[in-house]
C-alpha cells in the first residue's frame, strides 16, 4: 500500500461504462496508478481488460437484479466510477421521443443509482470513494444536447449531493465530474467548432480520467458532495 497521496496502489476500483470512452480511459489510468480494476459494461470490455490487467464483466446497469448479482460476485471495492450513459440527439418533436426519454433516464439515472445502491452498504463498512459522471449539460443546458440528456445529468448532480450526505458518516466520499464536449463516440455525428471553445480544442477522455482518478485517491479524502467542472472554461460555478 503506497502512502503517496495520488497513488491508487492496493485499491480495487469498479468502473461502469468501461468498454470505451471516459470509462475506458479511467480504467487505463487507474491501472497505471496501481489499482486493480473491474470493468462493467453492457458491451464487451475484454480489450480494455487485457490492457489493464483487469476483469471484464458484462452488466446491464438498468437490470437491478443483474447489478446486485454482479456486485455480490465482485465483493467489496475501494472505489466506484459510474460512467455508463447514453446520449441520443433526437428532437422532442419526433414520434419515438417518449420511448427515447424513458431509455435515457433508465440508463443515465436509474442505472447509476442501481449500481451505487448495490455496492454502497459494503463500502460503508470500510470507507471508499464514488465518482459519478455528470455533464456541463446538467449545469447550463449543454452545447447541443437533447433535453432528456440534460434532464438526466441534472439528476446526476443532485444525486451526487444526496449520496454524499448519506455516505459521509461512514467515510464514503461521493463526487461528480462535469465535462464539456469530449472527443469520444458520444459526439459522433455532431459538429463542434473548436474556435467556440475557450481552449480552442475538444477535451480528450484522458483529460476527464485524470480528475476522476484524483477524486478516487487519498489526495481527495476531504472532498465530498462536489461537482467538479472540467470544461475548459466554457462555464464557471
Amino acid at each position: 500500500m503506497s502512502d503517496l497521496p495520488f497513488s491508487l496502489a492496493g485499491r480495487r476500483i469498479a468502473i461502469t461504462g468501461a468498454a470505451s470512452g471516459i470509462g475506458a480511459a479511467t480504467a487505463r489510468l487507474c491501472a497505471r496508478l496501481g489499482a486493480g480494476v473491474v470493468l462493467l459494461d453492457v458491451n464487451d470490455a475484454s480489450e480494455v481488460a487485457r490492457e489493464t490487467g483487469g476483469e471484464a464483466i458484462q452488466c446491464d446497469v438498468t437490470d437491478r437484479d443483474v447489478v446486485r448479482r454482479v456486485a455480490a460476485d465482485i465483493g467489496p471495492v475501494d472505489g466506484l466510477v459510474l460512467a455508463a450513459g447514453i446520449q441520443p440527439y433526437d428532437h422532442w418533436g419526433e414520434d419515438d421521443w417518449a420511448e427515447n426519454w424513458d431509455r435515457v433516464l433508465r440508463v443515465n439515472t436509474f442505472g447509476m443509482a442501481a449500481v451505487a445502491e448495490a455496492f454502497f452498504d459494503a463500502m460503508c463498512d470500510t470507507g471508499g470513494s464514488i465518482v459519478l459522471l455528470g455533464s456541463q449539460s446538467g449545469r447550463n443546458g449543454g452545447t447541443f444536447s437533447a433535453p432528456h440528456y440534460v434532464f438526466s445529468k441534472g439528476g446526476v448532480h443532485a444525486f451526487c449531493r444526496w449520496l454524499a450526505r448519506k455516505g459521509a458518516g461512514a467515510g464514503v466520499t461521493v463526487n461528480a465530474v462535469a465535462p464539456g464536449p469530449v472527443d469520444t463516440p458520444f459526439i459522433d455525428g455532431q459538429t463542434v467548432d473548436p474556435a467556440l471553445l475557450p481552449l480552442g480544442r475538444l477535451c480528450t477522455a484522458e483529460e476527464i480520467a485524470g480528475p476522476i482518478a484524483f477524486l478516487l485517491s487519498p489526495a481527495a479524502a476531504y472532498v465530498t458532495g462536489t461537482v467538479l467542472d472540467v470544461n475548459g472554461g466554457m462555464s464557471f460555478n
